[in-house]
Formats: C-alpha cells, sequence, structure tokens
C-alpha cells in the first residue's frame, strides 16, 4: 500500500533540559540542525547546564550525570489518502479503501543527553502502527573529545550506531532526510534501506569547523521480525563520508560525499557456498541554510548512485542482467517565518537499469524499468518549538517504470497521489 508512514526525528525536549537552550538554539524547525545543533551533535550530546551529579576519588570524576534523567517521548497522529483505491484497503482492516486514521501513527521513547563528560547517546524505542510493536529504532551512542592542534580545534570521536547517515550532522542525508514524514514508496538504494537491520562502529574527525571525515564499519543485526527483507551482509561492509562546510555568520554551506558497500549471502542454509551479490553506493550532497531573525531557508539534495553485480542472483534467475545500477535523486527547499509557519517543497527521482526479472511485469513494473519520480510538497504550522502540524501532498509523475498502467491492471502513476495530515508532538 501507499499509506505514508513517518519518518525520524532527533528533536527531543530532554536536549533542551539538558543543555538549559531552547528547541531554537539547535534547529531550524524540527527535525533540521543548526550550526550550534551540528557541533552539539559532533562534541558527544555532552554540553549541559543542568544540575549534574558528580563524584570524584583520587582527584578523578568517576561520575557526572544530570539530575534529571534525559527521557522524552514523540507522539505522531495522522490520516492519509490515496486518490485511487486498490482492490484492498491500504492501511487497516476496518479502513476504508483509500486509508485509514492512524492513532498512534508512531510512539517514540528516548533517552537522549550526556552518558558521561566525554559519552552520550540518541536511543530510540518506537511503537509503530504498521508492525503493532515496539522495537529498537534510530540509535546513535558516540565518544568524543575536542584537542587543540595547531591553534585550530579538533574534534575526535567514535560512534556506534544502527543505520548508516543516522550519525550524520546534516539535513541532506538519508536518515534525517526530507520528507521528514510520510513521502514516496518508489524502489530505494541500499543505504536508504539498512536502517535498524545493521549495527555499525566508526571513527571520524571535524577539524577547524571546516573539514568533517568518518570511516565505519557495518554488519547484519537484524532485531526479531524487523527488516526481514534486508540483504545478509557478509563479513564488514565499510562506509564512508567526507564533507567541507562553510559558516558565514547567518548563513551555511555544505558539499560532501559519503557511501558503502556490501557483500550480500543470499543462501541462507548455506553461505559458505553461495557467491556474493556485491552492492556498492556511492553519494554526492549538498546544503545550503540560512538563519535569519524572521526568516529561515534551507536548501539541500543528495545523488546516490548503486551499482549491483548479482553474482549469485543472476545464475539462480532472481535478476535478468548480472551488472544493473540504480540512482536516486532528492532536492528540496524549505521556508519558514518567525519559525512557525513554513513550507517545503521537493522532488524525487529514481533511474536505474531495465531488468526483465527484476523488474518485470509480475513484480508490477512497466518497462522492465524502475524509473519513478514526482513531488512533494507541504505546509507547516508551529505554535510552539516542540508541536508541528502538518499537511503534505505526494504526486507521482512516473511510478515503477510508467505514467499509466504501469501494474499491467490499468493503475496509473497519478492514482497513487496521497495526501497526509499529521500532528507531531514531542514532550
Amino acid at each position: 500500500g501507499l499509506a505514508a508512514w513517518p519518518g525520524r526525528t532527533h528533536a527531543v525536549p530532554s536536549f533542551a533540559r539538558q543543555t538549559g537552550k531552547s528547541c531554537a538554539a539547535c534547529h531550524t524547525v524540527y527535525p533540521e540542525l543548526t550550526t550550534y545543533g551540528r557541533a552539539f551533535k559532533l562534541n558527544g550530546y555532552v554540553s549541559q547546564e543542568c544540575e549534574q551529579v558528580a563524584d570524584a576519588a583520587s582527584g578523578s570524576t568517576r561520575l557526572e550525570i544530570d539530575t534529571l534523567a534525559p527521557l522524552s517521548a514523540m507522539l505522531q497522529v495522522g490520516e492519509t489518502f490515496v486518490k485511487t483505491p486498490e482492490a484492498t484497503p491500504l492501511a487497516a482492516p476496518d479502513g476504508d479503501k483509500h486509508g485509514a486514521a492512524a492513532f498512534p501513527q508512531e510512539f517514540s521513547l528516548f533517552y537522549a543527553g550526556k552518558i558521561s563528560p566525554i559519552m552520550g547517546a540518541f536511543i530510540q524505542m518506537t511503537y509503530e502502527q504498521e508492525s503493532g510493536a515496539f522495537g529498537f529504532d534510530n540509535t546513535d551512542i558516540r565518544v568524543a573529545k575536542l584537542f587543540q592542534v595547531g591553534g585550530t580545534d579538533l574534534i575526535v570521536g567514535a560512534s556506534a550506531n544502527n543505520n548508516p547517515t543516522v550519525q550524520d550532522v546534516y539535513n541532506s542525508t538519508p536518515a534525517w532526510g526530507y520528507p521528514y514524514a510520510g513521502g514516496n514508496e518508489s524502489v530505494a538504494t541500499q543505504i536508504e534501506s539498512l536502517g535498524g537491520s545493521v549495527g555499525g562502529l566508526g571513527v571520524y574527525a571535524f577539524w577547524n569547523n571546516l573539514v568533517y571525515a568518518e570511516l565505519s564499519a557495518y554488519r547484519t543485526a537484524a532485531q526479531g521480525g524487523q527488516s526481514m527483507d534486508a540483504p545478509d551482509i557478509s563479513g564488514y561492509a565499510p562506509y564512508f563520508r567526507a564533507a567541507v562546510q562553510k559558516d558565514l555568520g547567518k548563513h551555511a554551506l555544505e558539499i560532501g560525499t559519503y557511501g558503502i558497500a556490501l557483500n550480500t549471502v543470499p543462501d541462507q542454509e548455506d553461505p559458505s557456498l553461495a557467491p556474493r551479490d556485491k552492492v556498492s553506493d556511492v553519494a554526492i550532497d549538498a546544503q545550503y541554510q540560512f538563519v535569519g531573525d524572521e526568516h529561515i531557508v534551507t536548501v539541500k539534495g543528495t545523488q546516490i548512485t548503486e551499482k549491483q553485480k548479482w553474482n549469485y542472483s543472476q545464475p539462480f534467475g532472481s535478476t535478468e542482467n548480472v551488472n544493473d545500477s540504480l540512482t536516486t535523486l532528492k532536492v528540496n527547499g524549505t521556508y519558514y517565518y518567525e519559525r512557525m509557519i513554513g513550507a517545503s517543497v521537493g522532488i524525487f527521482q529514481t533511474t536505474g537499469s531495465t531488468d526483465a526479472v527484476l523488474y518485470g511485469p509480475s513484480n508490477e513494473f512497466a518497462n522492465n524499468s524502475p524509473n519513478s519520480n514526482g513531488w512533494i510538497a507541504e505546509v507547516n504550522y508551529v505554535p510552539w518549538y516542540n508541536t508541528k502540524f502538518t499537511v503534505q501532498y505526494t504526486a507521482n509523475t512516473k511510478f515503477n517504470g510508467g505514467t499509466s498502467n504501469y501494474n499491467g491492471a490499468d493503475r496509473n502513476a497519478s492514482d497513487n497521489n496521497t495526501i497526509m495530515a499529521m500532528a507531531w508532538l514531542m514532550f
């Protein structure tokens, strides 16, 4: 179905309680980070102004924690409609064919804040309507230390997390990218799809408030029934990230690259006998941000190019080609007036190789192609910094390779257009 399930957020009030600063210090409007918010995350979530419980032994601090536990919660409720109903209900057995109310659409509990003077965490547990259960969501536990090198600042840190790019500080990468809730349902690359099914550890450095670099490695770490469609990674999947940023008063600019390479093991019974499928993603991204007293503008985008070598899948008939490719593009812009009234618009595009098996009629693709494109527009009202009301419209101009009759049953791309109304509450 095409019910628009929510994205993720890392704007939680426990950070505000810990730092003694308003949400507006770290965010334009959540979840977009400001320059201060990016620095707070890179330094390990440890800045604080609240009262501490501390203990010192032999002249060294052995305990330093907040008197108030860094706990928060998030609630999303909404209603989503699809333009033309499918043959069966989309979202719930007792909903109509156009969709159903989601109450809650998502409910999350967070531990978000300082653990020790150099360690902090963002840990999210989420109940989703789709699964009807709680499970681990985006998690980032990090250690960071600030050094002075040649009269310049150098932050060195390490991150343990469960979603490539969840540790990133820019809103151009997949984990924190637009749309922050809802969106399209076209074919995605691996780096956009691994969240919750992997575990990773990496190191990073941020030099002179200018250059960021990271190297990480991920392994399969599926939890229970979650992410069962995710590939089983053979060994470790290396991940890299590099970016250059420049802060110019109210303006901030970033340009960078990131990527991951993984060998997958389709033969679950005896992976030692299976040749590996090889998938590599390489992306470029950029972000511009203006934060004024009344006006806020953010423009950002990313393009991910995936190379696929089906050493296992093609001989066993799961793909037509040995080599395929897939490219996704997302570009969007957001404007807010006084952080209260805002609007966003973005385009999305997926293009890829023609493959009669992978994207054949039996999988409801037209022209043996994954090509899809469209646009997303939304308006937001933020009466308080921790409360957001959203109306979003998603238009599909091409879907699963076609504009009309893409599934062989007279369903057009525009039939999948959706409108969603949602309340997003943080407390």
